[in-house]
């Protein structure tokens, strides 16, 4: 077996981090369509909960509307992939929690919109 070349070397890694760049594009891309349109049709269920952690965030989606809660699941896919300790891959929160993330993520919006 022939030992690559540094160029190669280099070749293959800008390879491999153009696939993860795309595969995050792509996830991401579904994940804030899903909000979007939770958004635009005023539902709960698809919406985006980002909650910061470490050097970035953990991202959750509503995956069900109850009464006083919402289900949440983590998205996989997005960088780092962090999950929060508390709520762990998917759990059960508080409905006025979740409108609380999706206030002010709406309010960010609504900020750099305009800017």
């Amino acid at each position: 077996m022939s030992k690559k070349t540094k160029e190669e070397l280099l070749a293959e890694s800008r390879r491999r981090w153009d696939e993860i760049d795309r595969e995050y594009k792509k996830n991401w891309k579904k994940i804030t369509d899903a909000d979007a349109k939770a958004r635009a049709e005023g539902k709960l269920v698809g919406r985006c909960i980002k909650h910061g952690m470490g050097d970035g965030c953990a991202v959750y989606q509503i995956t069900r509307e109850n009464k006083k809660t919402v289900r949440i699941r983590v998205c996989r896919g997005i960088g780092d992939d962090w999950v929060l300790p508390a709520w762990g891959e998917e759990c059960s929160i508080p409905k006025r929690t979740a409108l609380k993330f999706i206030d002010w993520e709406d309010g960010m919006r609504e900020i750099f919109a305009h800017s």
